[in-house]
């Protein structure tokens, strides 16, 4: 039986922790150098100018300011929306990020995050 991962409407937190996750995985991995979470952390944090120990809560999955959740957003193609008076992410088309596949706005598919995201080593996975 195949379970199909689905973000619920609102879940703004567990979206942006998997997008960023993600992208800053990726950027690590193409440079050669570990993809770990305080590496993360770091990268994150320079390239958006947002203090580390607030790139490290989102990226545990913890509370994130409006202001933080819309930094992030922005480094990961996304921005906050609102859908039916609850906030969402939603793929930013003015954004100044390089184009995912095809040319869609979002740098990944949700499904990609999902599998780079669960391909990551378990130790980073119990990191909070």
């Amino acid at each position: 039986m195949e379970m199909k991962f689905e973000p619920k409407i609102g879940d703004v937190r567990q979206t942006l922790k998997t997008y960023c996750w993600a992208r800053a995985q990726h950027r690590l991995r193409l440079k050669d150098y570990s993809a770990g979470f305080s590496s993360a952390v770091l990268l994150i944090a320079v390239e958006t100018d947002v203090e580390p120990g607030r790139v490290a809560a989102v990226l545990a999955g913890g509370f994130s300011s409006p202001d933080t959740q819309k930094r992030l957003a922005a480094w990961c193609g996304l921005k906050l929306a609102q859908k039916h008076g609850k906030p969402v992410l939603v793929a930013d088309p003015d954004a100044s990020f390089d184009r995912g596949p095809g040319g869609g706005v979002a740098p990944l598919s949700f499904e990609d995050v999902m599998r780079r995201v669960d391909a990551r080593p378990q130790l980073v996975r119990g990191a909070a």
